[in-house]
């Protein structure tokens, strides 16, 4: 376990008490727009924070290469029987994602950021950035749906435009967005918006 490790007892409690609003049930609006605008049409996808898997899934369906991961084991055992009632193959995970392997590095063509970040303690944002830029191919794409909170303490913490270009800077990133997200989805706390980061070479 890595020092940066989040505290995995209180996912791990979340999940136990039925305490999930981020989970919608099926893959989200936004994720099926980053699909239709940006993705390519195949290649690998690394989704961090996946909890139950309705991104990966849905991915799996469209013929992606899937690597899913989460940090606690509840939710990956409801992805894990999806994907086997759907035929599915998927590389499960269960670990700290600021933990991953060399093998990881350079391997991804895109890193789907979905309610993942906004749950990362703001001390550890810049590792973040850092693993993405980490496990992205040259030219591989971080696309992302964030999201604003009426809140400072969190998680989910508050994640405004500005932020995000603050973490993902020019010269490692090719950047486009913010997009809103229309209409608002009203089981989110805040507006939603898109963004498109390209990995320099």
């Amino acid at each position: 376990m890595s020092e940066s490790q989040p505290d995995m007892d209180f996912w791990r409690a979340r999940y136990r008490e039925g305490r999930t609003p981020w989970d919608l049930g099926d893959v989200s609006v936004p994720v099926r727009m980053l699909v239709k605008r940006w993705f390519p049409p195949q290649g690998r996808v690394l989704v961090p924070g996946c909890g139950r898997g309705h991104e990966a899934l849905f991915l799996a369906e469209q013929g992606y290469d899937v690597t899913a991961l989460d940090l606690a084991p509840e939710p990956l055992e409801h992805l894990d029987e999806q994907a086997r009632k759907r035929g599915l193959h998927l590389n499960i995970r269960q670990g700290d994602m600021f933990a991953l392997p060399a093998e990881d590095d350079g391997a991804y063509d895109v890193f789907l950021e979905q309610t993942c970040l906004c749950a990362v303690n703001p001390a550890l944002h810049h590792d973040y950035e850092a693993l993405a830029h980490r496990v992205l191919r040259p030219e591989g794409q971080f696309l992302a749906v964030f999201m604003r909170v009426p809140w400072e303490s969190g998680p989910p913490f508050d994640i405004p435009p500005e932020q995000v270009w603050g973490l993902f800077p020019p010269e490692r990133w090719e950047r486009e967005g913010p997009y809103p997200v229309e209409p608002p989805n009203p089981a989110r706390p805040g507006p939603e918006y898109l963004a498109r980061m390209v990995r320099r070479g």
